[in-house]
């Protein structure tokens, strides 16, 4: 009768104990911020680095984010609807200001490793989301440079890229950038409500807005 008595209140133990572990393995919002490099403001996407992105292709993968952050990145999903090739969002960096905390990350795609698309999601310093931009990446048609402020605006330009040999018939092998030709330049502030695959600049066109979000 005692044995009886005893097993289901082990087993009530038990369950207890994995519930708690359950819930200490669960990621802060701190743990998250732990997995970007700390950067001050203003922080540059020059045209020149990224030009050197999109002609080296580094052979060495990047660090992905672990997928028990993805949580804290409410866009992921949405984003992930916007293309038929999974994401892999890499860490890049995060910055602190007085009223928020933001992290860059490149929503990663596929295995064109010369291809960046760095994308910047906003929290309040309680860690409440705010919102997620597209705010500068590369591809072998259009890059897009940024610079972003103290107050967490960027400042834009968006270049059209010309290659020595055409770049779909000839790749990047042998091949250079010879040019940027500027499209756009705008600026407009991160900490407004948004996603990564719409840049919302007062001044740009329905057409542009679909030609940009098709270089991720």
């Amino acid at each position: 009768m005692k044995n009886t008595q005893l097993i289901p209140a082990l087993l009530l133990a038990l369950a207890s104990i994995v519930s708690l572990n359950a819930q200490e393995t669960q990621p802060t919002f701190q743990d998250f911020l732990a997995q970007f490099p700390k950067a001050e403001l203003p922080y540059a996407f020059t045209a020149q680095s990224l030009q050197t992105q999109l002609e080296s292709r580094p052979a060495t993968k990047a660090a992905r984010l672990d997928w028990n952050f993805y949580q804290f990145l409410p866009e992921l999903e949405r984003s992930a609807e916007f293309s038929s090739m999974p994401v892999h969002p890499e860490p890049v960096v995060a910055f602190e200001t007085a009223q928020y905390h933001a992290v860059v990350y490149n929503l990663a795609r596929g295995l064109a490793r010369g291809n960046k698309s760095y994308t910047i999601t906003v929290f309040t310093k309680e860690g409440a989301y705010v919102g997620t931009h597209f705010v500068a990446g590369v591809s072998a048609d259009n890059l897009t440079s940024a610079t972003i402020d103290q107050a967490l605006n960027a400042n834009v330009v968006e270049y059209k890229v010309t290659w020595a040999k055409d770049y779909h018939e000839n790749g990047h092998i042998g091949n250079s950038v010879t040019g940027l030709t500027i499209i756009e330049t705008g600026k407009f502030p991160l900490t407004t409500i948004g996603n990564p695959d719409q840049l919302q600049w007062a001044n740009r066109t329905a057409s542009n807005n679909l030609n940009l979000a098709e270089m991720k």
